[in-house]
């Protein structure tokens, strides 16, 4: 999933959440907050029209919360006469019947101590009597219903007053629920409350049904307090959603993004780019983190294999420099000695000293010091520029094996040697044939000049390796681990004419097998030397 994904995921299920709670806000919680609100508010409206009615004796300038139903009592401690008191009028109710006096002689004996500071309910009591004295209210108005009789109390009315002017907005409507059914709804509003009145009038077969249901319904006002009551925890808890959300969000986004800044400070820090392996769960994430990581990954791999290039080509011009520097050392000290010799044959012949006036005999002498000479500096030449142009093709091994022998044929019957050639008749490899011809020539060469007269030289060609085998010598051990170093020559007897060896041809043969990704090796096996050429092909450029 992509952060983009992401970021509108978690906004629907953060506006969810939201959604959730308040929409359990508004079912669960909000309706008991409002009741309650309503009974504190109901408890106070009440305390406060008692206190003003106390302090004024009317309702004359006091604000009801409900003035059509409210309405105070005051009984006094004696007579029979009760005072009678609501917004629009005020009463006194004279009791003139006998038997309601006694009942209410009996409900004040009950609450005679009420205000006194040392209120004692006895509740079982007060109930009791509450229910004998409504059980012979029954009795009395009962009785005078069916004899239609006076009523057992006066009301006398003293004062009235007009409260219409508390009242706004009146309405009347008209439903038409079917032909013969009517509802007229009557409604009007004070500050605190909308009465309304409906009136259902149907025609039956026998007269004129009328239902009436008058309703209060609370004015909107009151809602607001409750609502307002609720801000502080609402915002809270929004607040409290949103940073547990975003908390867990940006754990999923900040975390993974710190594992990546310190991988890539210890890539940073990393001697030689040394492998440092993302986090699994870094490169398996499906989104911009994710790809950034696998990105990140292969751009370091890339940066570290460029570096391991770079070394491997830095090492190579190490080591050709520096066998650059060997050899220019050496070859300057292995030619001092033949061009010294060579000026002291010539010194010699000029001036006749000695032995040295048989000029036939030492001018042979002079001219074998400076072939020397030339062929070492051939060899140093070809050997610095060998490796500019390097041809691989598929090259007959066999064939180039036979090619040497013949060209070695004269020095081979000098020696009296036996040569033997064994193994594949025919072995290609992919390589550059002028080097590997330059190869094969001084390892033959080698064999043939160390093998003593008359001893035998075994040749054999497997599918890995080529094997040439001289016996009747032997490498001296102290010399075997220096064997492939520039001028290092062993000791062995001259035949008369043979040219001198210059200890460069297993040096360059050995140089010449790394550039061609080859491998010179060579042992003592008894009384023999055994030399092993191992073929490691190069595949052949395009």
């Amino acid at each position: 999933m992509k952060l983009g994904q992401k970021n509108l995921f978690y906004s629907m299920v953060l506006a969810g959440g939201m959604l959730i709670f308040l929409v359990g806000y508004f079912v669960y919680m909000l309706p008991s907050l409002y009741v309650d609100h309503t009974m504190e508010q109901n408890l106070k409206a009440v305390k406060e029209q008692h206190r003003a009615f106390r302090e004024q004796g009317s309702y004359d300038n006091v604000q009801l919360k409900n003035p059509t139903a409210c309405f105070s009592l005051k009984i006094p401690d004696k007579g029979n006469s009760i005072n009678f008191t609501t917004k629009m009028f005020s009463a006194d109710i004279t009791i003139k019947d006998e038997r309601l006096l006694e009942m209410f002689s009996r409900i004040r004996s009950v609450i005679k101590d009420f205000g006194s500071g040392e209120i004692e309910f006895d509740r079982e009591k007060l109930e009791k009597e509450f229910q004998d004295s409504t059980g012979d209210w029954e009795n009395i108005f009962q009785e005078i219903f069916k004899e239609n009789l006076s009523m057992p109390f006066e009301v006398e009315v003293s004062d009235t007053k007009d409260i219409t002017n508390e009242y706004l907005g009146e309405y009347e409507k008209v439903h038409m629920v079917s032909e013969d059914f009517i509802v007229f709804e009557m409604g009007v509003e004070d500050k605190n409350n909308r009465y309304v009145n409906y009136v259902g009038a149907e025609r039956v077969s026998d007269g004129l049904l009328l239902t009436v249901l008058p309703v209060v319904t609370p004015d909107m006002n009151e809602i607001r307090p409750v609502v307002f009551q609720s801000l502080p925890m609402l915002f809270a808890v929004i607040f409290l959603l949103v940073l547990l959300f975003s908390q867990i969000y940006s754990k999923g986004i900040v975390t993974p993004i710190e594992e990546l800044v310190w991988h890539t400070q210890a890539m940073k820090k990393s001697q030689g780019f040394k492998e440092i392996p993302m986090e699994e769960k870094l490169e398996k994430r499906e989104d911009e983190i994710g790809m950034l990581s696998v990105t990140i990954e292969d751009l370091y791999r890339k940066v570290r294999e460029s570096y391991e290039s770079l070394e491997e080509k830095n090492q190579v011009l190490k080591e050709e420099n520096k066998r650059q520097e060997v050899l220019l050392r050496a070859s300057s000290h292995q030619l001092k000695t033949p061009i010294s010799a060579a000026l002291l044959l010539v010194e010699g012949m000029k001036n006749n000293v000695g032995k040295y006036q048989d000029r036939e005999v030492y001018l042979p002498k002079v001219k074998e010091q400076l072939l020397s000479m030339k062929k070492m500096v051939e060899d140093i030449l070809y050997l610095n520029h060998c490796g500019a142009s390097l041809d691989f093709v598929q090259t007959d091994v066999r064939k180039l094996l036979e090619n040497q022998l013949l060209a070695l044929k004269i020095p081979v019957n000098h020696r009296k040697l036996e040569m033997s050639l064994e193994g594949l008749l025919r072995r290609e490899i992919c390589t550059d044939e002028t080097m590997f011809s330059h190869i094969l020539g001084n390892l033959l060469s080698n064999s043939i000049s160390y093998t003593p007269v008359g001893e035998k030289v075994k040749i054999v060609l497997s599918e890995e390796k080529l094997t040439i085998q001289n016996f009747g010598v032997r490498i001296e051990e102290e010399l075997l681990p220096h064997i492939f170093e520039p001028f290092v020559s062993g000791n062995h007897e001259r035949e008369e004419g043979e040219e001198a060896s210059h200890g460069l041809g297993l040096y360059i043969g050995a140089y010449y097998a790394k550039q061609l990704g080859m491998k010179i090796d060579m042992e003592n096996q008894g009384e023999s030397v055994v030399t092993n050429l191992t073929f490691q092909e190069k595949k052949s450029t395009p």
